[in-house]
């Protein structure tokens, strides 16, 4: 409400407050983190901070949602609506970090800028369980930020607080966006039950409290059904010294204050956030509102110098014991005079002190009053808040809790990442690039085959010109999943060729078969990335394939465990159904054949049908 710019200034309940909260979000990613790690040990860090972060920032904003409600159906709760922009630029903050390493993980490193990967790498527009969740994502983080960073007074008073508040109320848009970020992403994955009944409960509880709360309103917001200029709101005995009644006039919520055996009549609603000064009460000749403070002179509804905020006051009269209002607000800032409310035998009331600046309870007219920026909250104001606060963190801890242990789509998968392998074998260049490292036996069978990639999203075929059927040594980190194993070449040394001895043996036929499965890329799949496969996966796999790595289809076996088969064409040649087909469930019809240690389908790329 300054006429300049002030910078917001601290104090111990601002820093107390700001203490639990980064204490509650540190201790969230924490827990969540091992937890995850404890139960699922192949599981990478990366994919560990992205769902964490995502999850805490969204119970964040479940928490910014519903302190509104609770603080208009208990006025205890107003101390949490005091410090709820924190809230609200720490789940901005969270959201970003998610998204930025999700961005990274699954996007970057590939052949496309990553925000064109992360818009175009699915389109799958016409089915509801297939629609890209990502864009919903993206949006609601543009409205996170947004709000962040537009939280501050200064920009209040820049944008106004009428198209202020109205930007703010994006984030019930950035909410509904988010549930169909989590609907359509993790859940796709995830099919345990406690995910989608969690959020089921979730906006339940939004949707509840809001209704409740509007219900309680809207009981208030009766008007007085009295023909006539002037609306009879009250008696004078139901009128507290420095305290108001609030009645609803011409469609408008008004409060009648009363102080000192007079009375005047202002509009209910602050300039500041409109907060409800009705619920206020009267501090050094001003009304105070009860959210943060801001402060007018009952007669004028002006703001005390230096500032200059107003808001509309109305005429009143009294009519025996009973008070009327005109129906006509007057311009903000406009003098009334007070008028006589009897004999004042109370004398004045007592300078405002800790012990007696507490909010009521039960959403009533408060027999205390507390304002959340007060360096020394009350002892009953900060029992609740304490309570409340510590009920919400182990609400989320045991939510937090249940998200990890319920996790299933982490797979027995490694990477040695940071820990390089020498290989010493011959380089395959087709269908895919391959290390051919021989074992002790004879024929196909001594050989161990090591599928080849190259460092971020991209295939080996660069990195091994010219080496096609020489010996090599190859240093890298290994991925191994099964009976697959890749390497990462990280230093290519081509030998002095010499025969390897190894007798060729046809591939073994098994036949034609119709299945069911995910394309997925090697890389990821094989433990770079854990899970590497889902829906959450679909836009990384997309970079990987269309980079040039070895394409895999998964299926499962009869015993339910995965098979892996490497996709060729029907001439034994490199696919390419990255575009369309990565990481979405597929049907399709293909010739299986062994080879080795390796399963090979060759597929007719006009076979591949999706699994609705």
């Amino acid at each position: 409400m300054s006429v300049r710019y002030v910078a917001v200034t601290w104090n111990r309940q601002k820093r107390i407050y700001d203490l639990f909260l980064a204490g509650g979000v540190l201790g969230s990613l924490l827990l969540f983190a091992g937890l995850t790690f404890a139960v699922h040990p192949d599981a990478t860090a990366e994919s560990a901070l992205i769902r964490g972060l995502g999850l805490t920032a969204f119970l964040l904003l479940h928490v910014i949602l519903v302190i509104g409600p609770l603080a208009r159906l208990d006025s205890r709760f107003l101390p949490l609506l005091y410090n709820r922009r924190h809230l609200g630029v720490t789940t901005g903050l969270l959201a970003l970090g998610h998204a930025a390493f999700s961005v990274f993980q699954y996007h970057a490193l590939g052949n496309v800028n990553p925000l064109v990967s992360l818009l175009t790498s699915n389109l799958e527009v016409e089915s509801l369980t297939g629609f890209p969740f990502e864009w919903a994502g993206l949006a609601a983080l543009v409205i996170l930020v947004l709000l962040a960073a537009t939280s501050h007074d200064y920009w209040l008073s820049v944008l106004t607080p009428p198209a202020w508040k109205r930007l703010h109320m994006a984030a019930y848009l950035a909410y509904l966006l988010l549930v169909a970020h989590v609907g359509l992403g993790i859940l796709q994955d995830e099919r345990h039950w406690l995910y989608a009944v969690a959020l089921g409960m979730g906006v339940a509880l939004v949707g509840g409290l809001h209704v409740a709360a509007a219900l309680r309103e809207t009981k208030r917001d009766r008007e007085p059904g009295v023909a006539g200029d002037w609306i009879d709101v009250c008696g004078i005995d139901e009128i507290e010294e420095s305290r108001a009644r609030v009645a609803v006039v011409a469609g408008e919520r008004v409060a009648v204050f009363r102080h000192e055996g007079r009375l005047s009549c202002v509009s209910n609603v602050c300039k500041h956030q409109n907060g409800p000064l009705g619920e206020g009460r009267i501090i050094d000749g001003c009304i105070t509102c009860p959210w943060h403070g801001y402060q007018y002179r009952p007669e004028t509804g002006a703001s005390p110098p230096p500032f200059n905020d107003s808001i509309p006051t109305f005429n009143l009269r009294v009519a025996g014991e009973r008070v009327e209002v005109y129906r006509y607000p007057n311009p903000p800032g406009t003098y009334v005079e007070p008028v006589h409310a009897g004999a004042f035998t109370g004398g004045l009331p007592p300078a405002p002190t800790p012990s007696s600046m507490a909010v009521g309870a039960g959403g009533g007219p408060p027999t205390d009053f507390y304002v959340g920026y007060h360096p020394n909250a009350p002892p009953s104001v900060t029992r609740f808040t304490r309570a409340a606060v510590v009920t919400m963190l182990l609400l989320s801890g045991a939510v937090i809790t249940a998200f990890a242990l319920a996790q299933r789509t982490f797979a027995s998968a490694a990477f040695d990442y940071g820990h390089d392998t020498v290989l010493e074998g011959t380089i395959r260049s087709h269908p895919y690039p391959m290390l051919e490292v021989e074992r002790p036996g004879e024929g196909q069978e001594s050989l161990r085959r090591y599928l080849l990639a190259a460092p971020g999203k991209h295939g080996a075929h660069a990195l091994i010109d010219g080496l096609a059927g020489r010996r090599a040594r190859l240093t890298g980190p290994v991925a191994r999943r099964g009976n697959l194993t890749l390497l990462e070449i990280g230093i290519a040394t081509p030998l002095a060729d010499s025969a390897s001895g190894v007798r060729s043996v046809s591939p073994r036929d098994l036949g034609t078969f119709a299945l069911e499965g995910e394309i997925a890329d090697s890389k990821c799949y094989l433990g770079v990335m854990n899970p590497g496969q889902g829906k959450a996966h679909r836009g990384c796999a997309a970079r990987c394939l269309s980079g040039g790595l070895t394409p895999l289809f998964v299926v499962r076996g009869v015993d339910g465990a995965p098979l892996e088969l490497i996709l060729v064409n029907q001439r034994n040649e490199p696919v390419d159904l990255a575009s369309k087909w990565a990481g979405r469930p597929v049907r399709l019809q293909g010739r299986v054949l062994v080879d080795g240690d390796l399963r090979i389908l060759q597929v007719d790329p006009a076979s591949v049908r999706p699994i609705s």
